[in-house]
């Protein structure tokens, strides 16, 4: 703004200039006008030194580049391995091996199948062998395992993998599977796997996650650690085999921490009941009773002999634990090759005797390899139970087998429960109403079976109903003919001990798949 000094002086040079006429004051005036000028031009560059010094100072802008935080590079393979490799362990069982994995208080976790029926498994660690571990914890719907807890001189010295710590990777991230496969060495070493994560396959009936990898899970695998490309634990591994393309499927790490929660609260381990050579049996009738028996090197020859007290017929027969015939010990020259042991008709009579008449009872005798085995025995008869005698030559442990008949489910009820052994048969009673309609389903990481009775009456049945994680479910639609108690019989086809979920769903309900 221009000063106001500068206006009140030009006034005052303006003022009485009036006498243009007088040639004396002509020259006045011109001397007066060239003044003005001369002062116009100095308020000109006065004000433009004022305009000057009061303008905002000149600043030169300068656009900062962007700083971008580079990705934080991921661990190599090696170093992944050699990270995640102190927290795998070998685990062997006298008839078999797999992998387990070390988390927080000396807990180690598994496969229920790599553990089996035994009470204690034994460890190779990174820092020495550990032996009597007892197996705290079976959970065969989810074919989980809970071993230990470890010593703690020797879980101090292992570090503990976390199953909460990381979440599933992306499809086509990389995965590393760290276990114990094909391991037949003295002093164990872990090998690793690499490959990607498929899909995420999910199991809605029995609230599970598993992660589909391409790195296939071998034998001796199971209940080893999946690894994210960071080394985080994000999964147990255990099944293998799906479908012809060789698929494995591992449980996701956060499913596994929810179920071991519970399974980790019991103070004892799992107990046996008292075992003995001779005891008394109730077996129904639609049913088996079944015990283990552990042979020794030392004691390879089992016999066991059976007999109803009422002279009923009745059969008896040894299995392996996981429903497979067992392998005889044989002399030399005692095997055809071509035929089998003793041949082919007689093979099956070293684990199966149904010969002989009503009232003389049966004997099983064979000799076997060391292990542990499921002794099985039931009846052909139209009593509803009978009382049978056992005598055996090894100590024999009776199988619990608490889904026996004595459940009652109607419509939006659901029920857990366990198929133990190759001829256990679990029994649930339905309450129906006449045309009343319902959808009964099994769901089973196993192969499960289901028929309705009615009075003894076949009412339905069904198997494989594409349901489930293999498609391997049961599941049907049943019009109930008549008012009444149904029987629901459940069973497994192939590999047991297998847990299983049963709902029985009103009306026309869509089956859970």
């Amino acid at each position: 703004m221009r000063p106001h000094f500068v206006f009140l002086a030009t006034a005052a040079l303006l003022v009485g200039c009036t006498a243009a006429d007088d040639p004396a004051g002509q020259g006045l005036i011109q001397e007066q006008a060239a003044a003005v000028e001369a002062l116009q031009t100095q308020v000109a560059d006065l004000e433009a030194r004022i305009a000057t010094s009061t303008a905002p100072p000149t600043t030169t802008s300068t656009t900062a580049a962007p700083t971008t935080s580079l990705p934080v590079p991921l661990p190599a393979a090696a170093d992944v391995f050699a990270a995640a490799a102190p927290s795998v362990v070998f685990i062997e069982v006298p008839d078999g091996t797999g992998s387990g994995v070390v988390l927080a208080d000396g807990w180690v976790v598994t496969n229920a199948h790599v553990v089996g029926r035994y009470p204690t498994v034994r460890l190779f660690t990174a820092v020495g062998e550990v032996t009597d571990v007892p197996v705290h914890a079976r959970d065969w719907l989810h074919d989980l395992a809970l071993v230990g807890p470890l010593p703690v001189s020797v879980s101090d010295e292992l570090p503990a993998l976390d199953l909460e710590m990381a979440e599933a990777p992306s499809v086509g991230e990389a995965v590393y599977l760290v276990g114990f496969p094909g391991e037949v060495e003295a002093d164990p070493d872990p090998t690793m796997t690499a490959g990607i994560l498929s899909r995420q396959r999910r199991q809605p009936c029995l609230d599970v996650t598993f992660l589909q990898v391409d790195a296939l899970i071998a034998g001796g695998q199971s209940g080893g650690a999946l690894l994210d490309q960071s080394g985080n634990l994000i999964g147990i591994s255990g099944l293998g085999g799906f479908t012809d393309w060789n698929f494995g499927l591992v449980f996701s790490a956060g499913d596994a921490a929810r179920v071991l929660a519970p399974m980790s609260a019991g103070e004892e381990p799992e107990g046996e009941s008292t075992a003995t050579k001779r005891l008394g049996a109730v077996v129904d009738y639609y049913d088996s009773q079944a015990f283990l028996v552990t042979i020794t090197e030392q004691v390879p020859t089992l016999s066991v002999s059976a007999e109803a007290i009422s002279g009923a017929d009745i059969w008896l027969g040894i299995d392996s634990p996981d429903g497979y015939p067992p392998m005889p010990v044989t002399a030399v020259d005692e095997v055809d090759y071509l035929l089998g042991a003793y041949g082919e008709e007689e093979e099956e009579h070293l684990y199966f005797e149904d010969l002989n008449l009503e009232g003389e009872g049966e004997t099983l005798e064979v000799s076997l390899l060391p292990g542990r085995y499921v002794v099985s025995l039931g009846y052909w008869s139209s009593a509803d139970t009978e009382a049978i005698e056992v005598v055996s030559s090894h100590l024999l442990v009776p199988l619990p087998d608490d889904e026996n008949g004595w459940d009652t489910l109607r419509a939006g009820d659901s029920a857990v429960g366990d198929i133990g052994h190759l001829y256990d048969t679990d029994r649930f009673h339905i309450e129906l109403e006449a045309n009343e309609q319902i959808r009964i389903q099994v769901d089973s990481l196993g192969d499960p079976v289901m028929s309705l009775y009615l009075d003894d009456y076949l009412v339905a049945s069904n198997d494989d109903a594409g349901t489930g994680l293999y498609g391997a479910g049961a599941s049907m639609v049943v019009v109930a003919p008549a008012t009444g108690t149904y029987d629901l019989d459940l069973g497994m086809i192939g590999e047991v001990p297998a847990g299983y979920l049963v709902q029985v769903q009103p009306g026309e309900d869509e089956p859970c798949r």
